[in-house]
């Protein structure tokens, strides 16, 4: 699937020199614990806990603060997280890491708090403003220890190199990219997760599986990447409908966890696509969520690609269809009705009723830069294909056609 343009090759040369490493993964019921057991064994007492003031406040965190007491630590608690992080929120988690001379950071919550807590973890070591560690490698002091518990399971920050924070004044998406940033460990703990409700689970578990397509879809995979991008794209379509419909199966959401986790890892290695470069400006104008941007987008970007990767969705299609038989290009078509079918089954809409003509202009012209130089795309759109697209998703028509 390798193919030698400048990303791609670029790509390819950054995930053979500055290889990333898979956080040690605590599963199931009760893996909060275990983490919190393992950090501290490590000797780190004075953790700064990020989350967000909802899981404080209805509880959910009282087990995890009463352990850590127990275990001696002296904890400082950042709960000033909010949807798409600012400067300003990441400046004032650095503040009360300072201020309580924290030895580690521990994130509980989605991804948001995730990100916010690896930028925090970074800067607390490094004298530089923040500014100075946006880009690709720009973190060159290693960060606090971090540990994290995401209690979403669709942005695959538990084991991603990247944090993503947005300008306070613009709101622009700034990028953190650095191995440094992937956590030491992560639990994956059901528990954390049951109370996600249906349709944010919907959302984020589309944003899983769009991480998982686009890595097996890039210009720059590997074994273990597709491997592990196949086996979230597998349990992601049995496991997903099975956890919006019952968010207390505490299987299928451990099953829906783990899916996000590997296709965070896949995606890190094997980049991403135009999903995302075009998701990104719509949150970034709008303030959409970016699970759901990303869900209402994908099928769209899969009737572009198929001509460039007919082969790979037909592999897709035959595994959840052992029986299936045509040519490629048919298989093609049947993966991308059943991503149809998916979406529908588990309450995605069709359509952004936000999106707006006179934005096109600037929302194309952002998704083509930041793909041209980001991501290892299977197919390259111009400007009137993402403006196909963006008009079918604001009338909400899904099945288009590109010459």
């Amino acid at each position: 699937m390798f193919s030698k343009t400048p990303i791609a090759y670029g790509l390819r040369v950054v995930s053979t020199l500055f290889p990333v490493q898979k956080p040690l993964l605590f599963s199931g019921a009760g893996s909060l614990g275990k983490l919190v057991d393992y950090m501290t064994e490590g000797g780190y007492r004075r953790p700064l806990l990020v989350t967000d003031a909802f899981l404080l406040q209805n509880g959910m965190l009282d087990g995890l603060l009463a352990q850590l007491r127990d275990l001696g630590c002296e904890v400082t608690v950042f709960d000033g997280i909010i949807p798409n992080p600012t400067f300003a929120v990441v400046e004032a988690g650095l503040a009360q890491s300072r201020a309580g001379n924290c030895d580690a950071v521990l994130a509980v919550g989605g991804g948001s708090a995730i990100d916010a807590a690896k930028v925090i973890a970074a800067a607390h070591t490094d004298a530089r403003p923040l500014a100075k560690l946006v880009g690709n490698l720009k973190i060159k002091v290693p960060p606090l220890p971090f540990f994290v518990a995401p209690t979403t399971s669709g942005t695959g920050s538990e084991t991603t190199v990247a944090a993503v924070i947005s300008d306070t004044q613009t709101h622009k998406k700034r990028f953190f990219v650095s191995p440094k940033l992937v956590p030491i460990a992560a639990a994956l703990d059901p528990e954390l997760l049951k109370s996600l409700p249906a349709a944010m689970t919907a959302a984020v578990g589309m944003d899983a599986f769009t991480h998982a397509i686009e890595a097996y879809t890039s210009r720059n995979t590997f074994d273990d990447t597709d491997r592990d991008a196949r086996m979230a794209i597998a349990l992601l379509g049995k496991y997903l409908p099975v956890v919006v419909a019952d968010g207390n199966n505490l299987e299928a959401r451990e099953k829906v966890a783990l899916a996000s986790f590997l296709a965070g890892y896949a995606f890190t290695k094997a980049s991403l696509g135009y999903v995302h470069a075009i998701s990104h400006q719509i949150s970034a104008q709008y303030n959409t969520p970016h699970g759901l941007a990303n869900a209402i987008i994908l099928p769209r970007v899969l009737r572009f690609n198929k001509p460039a990767v007919a082969d790979r969705l037909a592999a897709l299609e035959r595994m959840f269809d052992p029986q299936a038989s045509g040519s490629d290009d048919a298989l093609a078509t049947a993966f991308i009705a059943r991503v149809d079918a998916l979406q529908d089954q588990i309450g995605i809409p069709d359509r952004l009723e936000d999106l707006q003509p006179a934005d096109y202009d600037k929302i194309t012209a952002d998704a083509l830069a930041e793909a041209r130089v980001t991501y290892a795309v299977p197919r390259v759109m111009k400007k009137p294909d993402v403006q196909r697209i963006l008009e079918a998703t604001a009338r909400g028509e899904r099945d288009l056609s590109f010459t």
